[in-house]
């Protein structure tokens, strides 16, 4: 029952992406030795992320969002952007 709601979730996120604009997969890398907890804010959302070192997660996002690291700074991305986290900086390349 609750893989149910789980999946009943997933497709209003979908409806409601496809209602209100372009959603887009930004990639989230991690290319430190550490793990970092990252906020991501947008228009429609706000979530924490803990991102193990070495590690890439896909982030969809509808517009705009903010990426910020405590400490280490923080960055806009949209589309197909790549946030970066790299020798203890964060930035954002075009893709």
């Amino acid at each position: 029952m609750k893989g149910l709601f789980c999946g009943l979730g997933v497709l209003a996120a979908m409806a409601t992406t496809s209602m209100t604009g372009d959603a887009r997969a930004i990639d989230l890398r991690n290319e430190d030795d550490r793990v970092y907890q990252i906020q991501i804010t947008s228009s429609s959302m706000k979530r924490d992320v803990d991102l193990k070192a070495l590690t890439l997660s896909l982030v969809v996002c509808v517009g705009e969002c903010e990426f910020y690291v405590p400490g280490v700074g923080k960055t806009k991305a949209r589309g197909n952007d790549v946030v970066l986290i790299r020798n203890g900086r964060i930035v954002t390349q075009a893709r």
